[in-house]
């Protein structure tokens, strides 16, 4: 059995569960993580039993053991790690969003396009069961054409104020929207067409983080399809959960509703209230596999990269992401519908 070689560039919470799916796949082995902070780098190779730590990406990327590449590290700053690592014809997983600029996400997926290595964006609610399942029905016509929709996916203040000290360079869009936004093409198998978006500001503001507090967007998809969506990262820390996940979909023939982060399946009552239980992203298992959407997604790779598997997400659907991000961001700013071209 061939054995890839991965290396981790981000040191951080996401970065320890790349770590955990390559230090239990059997085929795979974790050889070496870069982070900013030389202190963190070598903390995370010492935790993860990882050969080098490196605090420059371009040396992991240049280390001949290393033949895959996860990218891990804020939004913000993907682009150019990305754009070295396929240069150098190295493998590469990357966090959402491919990047926060259409001009740099169309350079990357040219990148892709002329390198040997592969590039995935690690678009994980497509192994989201509730997700999945929400496809399913679309693509088996339970609900006829879909007509209208409604989707939120939305942080309480903990993940600006508090998770994200990178938070004023990023937005609840870009953060969040990315992922909802791929969700919503891989259900309805369509594109947007067009956008209309409001954005207001001003809560995070006054407590330190210059950035947008939410996004209310009107998506239009090509086959008739128009779906709210709002990205907020204001919502109260009072709420169970630090996220907030919904999609709604009504047809000519019926609707469907999914609900993974509010279902209350668990619910923790103590002396700091109510809070519930992520249930589907990260699952017991025994010693030797992985288990929830989070990790198979990342496990996915590993099967695109030595099986030749299909892709979870390519750079062109990274670059269609983008697409509909910035074009949220035009309207937004100047209080007018804007129309994507492809």
């Amino acid at each position: 059995m061939r054995e890839l070689k991965v290396g981790i560039i981000g040191a951080g919470i996401w970065g320890a569960n790349h770590a955990r799916v390559f230090n239990t796949l059997l085929q795979t082995r974790l050889v070496a993580v870069c982070d900013i902070a030389p202190e963190r780098a070598n903390a995370f190779k010492e935790q993860s039993g990882c050969a080098a730590a490196y605090s420059d990406f371009n040396e992991l990327i240049a280390d001949p053991e290393v033949e895959a590449i996860s990218v891990a590290t804020p939004d913000f700053t993907h682009a150019p790690i990305i754009l070295a690592a396929l240069k150098a014809n190295k493998h590469v997983l990357c966090e959402k969003p491919l990047a926060m600029t259409l001009e740099e996400t169309e350079e990357v997926a040219k990148a892709a396009a002329q390198s040997s290595g592969k590039l995935m964006v690690d678009f994980h609610n497509r192994v989201n069961p509730a997700i999945v399942q929400l496809r399913d029905a679309v693509a088996a016509g339970e609900i006829g054409n879909a007509v209208h929709g409604y989707a939120r996916l939305s942080n309480t203040t903990y993940v600006p104020l508090e998770m994200l000290s990178w938070a004023a360079k990023s937005s609840a869009l870009w953060f969040l929207g990315s992922h909802v936004v791929d969700a919503l093409r891989f259900v309805l198998n369509d594109e947007v067409v067009r956008v209309y978006s409001v954005a207001r500001s001003g809560v995070l503001k006054a407590r330190g983080v210059d950035t947008q507090d939410v996004h209310i967007s009107t998506l239009e998809f090509s086959k008739g399809a128009v779906i709210t969506l709002e990205n907020s990262w204001i919502l109260s820390t009072a709420n169970p959960i630090a996220y907030d996940f919904k999609i709604e979909l009504v047809g000519d023939k019926g609707q469907i509703n999914a609900n993974p982060s509010h279902n209350g399946a668990v619910t923790k009552l103590t002396s700091q209230g109510a809070k519930f239980a992520d249930l589907l992203g990260i699952t017991p298992t025994g010693p030797s596999r992985i288990g929830g959407f989070v990790l198979e997604a990342i496990a996915q790779f590993v099967d695109a990269v030595l099986d030749e598997a299909p892709l979870l997400a390519d750079a062109k659907d990274g670059l269609a992401v983008t697409r509909v991000l910035a074009a949220i961001e035009q309207s937004a700013a100047q209080g007018t519908p804007v129309r994507l071209c492809f």
